[in-house]
């Protein structure tokens, strides 16, 4: 049996997990100790590993490496899922050696050996922060570069003091840059992106890194915006796609940091919005970075899903099941429709495969009675009659052959062929790292004559069936600095741009052929240009309820106004009936209402978020009613929600406005619907009268619509389960549609 010794640097790029057999940290600082990882398999084979160093033309040092006895008890302790799912299958020895890194300039030269086996070289180079460089200023931008002087130029007079600048250098050249400024201690920071631990990030320290954290985000985001929005009067955005990390006060009490990798230029620019109104500064980002795209009015209405529904008789049966109960849904998204390995084919449907370079058309199809969708056309058109689109699920990723699919063989084999792909250094594939869809190819959407390929197999779906746009899920798949684009980019430049990209060739795609949309949860820098998005996975709990909310302010807050979720959580058990309905109540007042569910392995009792499966597992009566109400009640202030989502598109203002902003009175979780709604959702288990603190103003509450009271105080107000405390603000004429002598939560119907 043969010896295996591995050493891999940087692993497999987790951006926040670490494999035993890495270097930690990945880039040490010169002269800072750092620890080499080594496996060696199969365990107890190897009895001795050392590392054999030099740094440059030195002489070569042997260091000991120790096996670690316990690695597999301390990874469980704190490496994470990504890891434990590798090491589940894998019997190894785990060994560690300590170095140190070279002085700045010097080159550092490594390899692991045991009995006779040695890892491939490798090499650090040594780095250390300094201090200096400049910066100029041409109107609202802001250029730093190390090779810079300031010649005095001050920055902009709204900008916070610059405390220090840094650089990360060999010596040579700038890796990276640090930015210090200034922060009185009542200075509340707002914005980069779509974030679930909090709305005033003071305090934090938020890396800029899309990824896909299943379930509670806590600080890792699928859609980091390097917008930043302050309470002392300024807004500041970066044009980057690189990584960067935003230290808000978090290590030092009176400044805030920004860290950011930086290209061959060895420049950073930051772009400075300065005003007195919160949203108008975000309002202006959104534009200068859009333009804000509005989404057609159908996407107003309810949104509804499961990700067991995944054959033509079970939707036709939600659907039926819906429209009896008078729950008007507008969108259905259908996610286990495709085949799972082209994700362009019906389930069960069948054709003569193609050459993988050419596109089939629905008339190449035939679907058997007794399939899974046996007409997928007609039921598409039933639908529209209904007033329901349709929404197919997609990936950006070729997915690893699982057993014999001619059409998928011939489709890898074209990609092949034609040189697409994202590829590695060397030319080879680049293969998915990440757990979901391990192994497969990642869709280069920067190559135009792939883009247009990989699109035209979908076209039939729009152009011959009529659906209505797609859920581009995924978009998290890149884990590689690396990774060669067709652009000439590499994945350090890609890995945020790339669900943008993405969606956004996807959406351009479809609007070309009808009125679609798309539905994302992943995004970055000009997402708003392809609407809609949502905030992943959660759980049905109170905690990812309120976190929920968080997400979607601070998403409209970085540029991104037509948002939603998952209201009440998609995963694991169902939520009780209290908790769904305050969930639906915020959707209600949100600019996507969805109810969607994970695959459960269609387990017994469903665990679907339907109204009528909650009311049905739960046993309570009030459920189906309570949710009419809110339906009825979103459907009669669908005049306003429409006049408000063309002002976001117009002014790039967020429909869901965080109240924060302009009252530190109110709670994170306050927030006005538009502009003259004041939403306080009931975010707490057994509350039936809600303590709400008012703006200041007049306001008139929605359900009595009749005494005004003035803001800036605290109210005890009735919150029964098929309401929320709704606020209108007074002076203004609601536009509403609502039948003669009808209250709120009337029948109302859906009306395009």
């Amino acid at each position: 049996m043969t010896l295996q010794i591995v050493h891999t640097p940087l692993g497999i790029e987790h951006p926040y997990e670490q494999l035993p057999e890495e270097r930690s940290p990945r880039r040490p600082l010169a002269g800072e100790p750092f620890t080499v990882g080594i496996v060696t398999r199969p365990p107890g084979m190897a009895k001795t590993v050392r590392v054999i160093m030099q740094i440059d033309n030195g002489p070569p040092v042997s260091v000991d490496a120790c096996c670690i006895d316990d690695w597999q008890a301390k990874a469980e302790e704190g490496v994470g899922a990504e890891y434990l799912e590798r090491i589940d299958r894998i019997e190894q020895d785990v060994w560690q050696a300590t170095l140190t890194a070279p002085p700045v300039g010097g080159t550092l030269r490594y390899h692991a050996e045991a009995d006779g086996q040695q890892t491939q070289p490798c090499s650090i180079v040594g780095e250390t922060w300094v201090r200096g460089g400049g910066w100029s200023v041409a109107g609202d931008t802001i250029t730093f570069a190390a090779s810079a002087l300031s010649d005095g130029i001050p920055l902009p007079f709204a900008m916070p003091r610059l405390v220090a600048l840094h650089w990360l250098t060999d010596g040579r050249r700038s890796r990276q840059v640090r930015l210090t400024f200034a922060s009185p201690p009542d200075e509340a920071f707002y914005g980069l992106g779509e974030r679930f631990n909090a709305l005033n990030q003071r305090g934090s320290r938020l890396e800029n890194r899309v990824f896909e954290q299943y379930k509670n985000q806590g600080r890792h985001t699928y859609l980091p915006i390097p917008f930043l929005l302050s309470s002392a009067g300024y807004g500041l955005w970066a044009d980057s796609t690189r990584w960067m990390q935003f230290d808000l006060c978090a290590a030092d009490p009176d400044a805030w940091s920004l860290e950011a990798d930086l290209g061959d230029d060895e420049s950073f620019h930051l772009h400075c919005i300065v005003n007195d109104d919160p949203f108008a500064m975000i309002g202006q980002f959104a534009r200068q970075t859009g333009p804000v795209v509005l989404p057609p009015l159908w996407s107003f209405g309810l949104w509804m899903s499961g990700n067991e529904w995944n054959s033509q008789a079970r939707i036709e049966q939600e659907v039926q099941t819906s429209l009896m109960h008078d729950i008007q849904p507008t969108v259905l998204v259908i996610e286990a429709w495709s085949d799972e390995t082209t994700f362009y084919i019906w389930n069960d449907a069948q054709y003569q495969p193609t050459s993988g370079s050419e596109a089939l058309r629905l008339a190449d199809f035939t679907f058997p009675a007794e399939s899974k969708w046996p007409d997928p056309k007609t039921m598409i058109d039933r639908l529209h009659d209904q007033g329901i689109r349709v929404l197919l699920w997609q990936i950006p990723v070729m997915k690893t052959l699982e057993g014999a699919h001619p059409q998928h063989e011939a489709d890898r084999a074209h990609v092949e062929a034609a040189g697409f792909g994202v590829r590695e250094p060397d030319g080879s594939l680049h293969r998915v790292r990440p757990f979901w869809f391990r192994g497969g190819w990642l869709w280069d959407v920067t190559n135009p004559a792939e883009r247009d390929w990989w699109l035209s197999k979908r076209a039939y779906l729009l152009e011959d069936m009529g659906i209505d746009g797609f859920k581009t899920d995924g978009g998290e798949h890149l884990w590689s600095e690396d990774a060669r684009f067709a652009d000439g980019r590499t994945g350090a430049e890609v890995w945020n741009a790339y669900p943008q990209l993405y969606t956004e060739a996807y959406y351009q795609f479809a609007r070309q052929r009808r009125e679609a949309i798309t539905f994302s949860r992943a995004g970055y820098l000009g997402s708003q240009r392809s609407p809609l998005h949502w905030a992943g996975d959660e759980n049905s709990t109170w905690d990812a309820f309120r976190h929920s909310i968080l997400a979607g302010l601070s998403a409209g807050i970085s540029g991104i106004p037509f948002w939603g979720w998952d209201f009440g959580g998609f995963s694991g058990e169902i939520p009780d009936a209290e908790l769904y309905l305050r969930a639906a109540a915020m959707a209600a007042f949100c600019p996507v209402m969805q109810y969607h569910s994970e695959f459960n392995q269609h387990r017994t009792p469903s665990r679907d978020r339907t109204p009528w499966n909650i009311a049905e597992r739960t046993g309570d009566a009030r459920v189906l009613s309570a949710f009419r109400r809110l339906l009825h009640t979103r459907y009669a202030l669908l005049p306003y929600i429409w006049q408000e989502a063309q002002h976001s598109a117009a002014t790039g203002e967020p429909m869901l406005r965080a109240a924060r902003l302009q009252f530190r009175g109110c709670t994170e979780t306050d927030y006005f619907f538009g502009r003259d709604l004041f939403v306080s959702p009931v975010v707490q288990p057994g509350i039936h009268r809600a303590q709400v603190m008012l703006p200041p103003g007049t306001w008139i509450p929605l359900w009595e619509g009749s005494q005004s009271v003035e803001g800036g105080q605290e109210l005890l107000v009735d919150a029964p389960l098929d309401r929320l405390p709704v606020f209108v603000r007074a002076g203004v004429s609601l536009p509403m549609r609502l039948p003669a002598g009808a209250a709120l939560g009337d029948p109302v119907a859906f009306e395009v």
